[in-house]
């Protein structure tokens, strides 16, 4: 029992060191809309965040992606359905875009596909994923139908919440 106070006391201390060390060496969140625009701007011009190499486009992410990838990995990926491939993967490698990729602070990357339509970080992710899937089976990777049919969905999916909110209020101030 003592053992395993030890070893959790060293663990907290290990995992404060380094929450501190990446603290101190991260750039304060900004907390102002002055101060998010002005990070944006600074973060679309990065190739390099947090040591994490910022791909400029999509045939940059797809070779990163390869290159970042082990190949009994990719071969696995290459023979699932594009269909589902997002879905399953979405929880994974998509949020390891995300957060790596800086899709929600902004990066070149992330900048590179709001110009092709696709704003949404997890949209983002599932493009670059489909996109992927494509590469790896020598197919087209027609990004802007594809972009396209991504900000529909995200559209769809804003109309829903909003009519569920509406919904909501209709309810809730006693109207019928």
């Amino acid at each position: 029992m003592k053992h395993k106070l030890i070893i959790i006391q060293i663990l907290l201390v290990i995992f404060s060191t380094g929450l501190n060390a990446q603290i101190k060496n991260e750039e304060s969140l900004p907390s102002t809309p002055e101060e998010i625009e002005k990070q944006y701007k600074r973060n679309i011009k990065k190739s390099i965040i947090n040591g994490v190499y910022i791909p400029f486009d999509v045939n940059d992410a797809m070779k990163e992606l390869k290159k970042l990838s082990p190949s009994e990995s990719l071969d696995k990926f290459k023979n699932a359905p594009e269909d589902i491939v997002a879905k399953k993967l979405h929880f994974g490698l998509g949020r390891w875009m995300i957060y790596n990729w800086n899709f929600y602070y902004g990066s070149r990357l992330e900048h590179y596909l709001k110009g092709l339509g696709v704003e949404h970080p997890d949209d983002m992710a599932d493009f670059l994923i489909v996109s992927f899937h494509r590469y790896l089976n020598g197919k087209d990777l027609n990004s802007k139908e594809l972009a396209e049919k991504f900000h529909k969905k995200r559209l769809e999916i804003i109309k829903k919440n909003r009519e569920v909110i509406d919904t909501i209020r209709i309810k809730s101030s006693g109207k019928k």
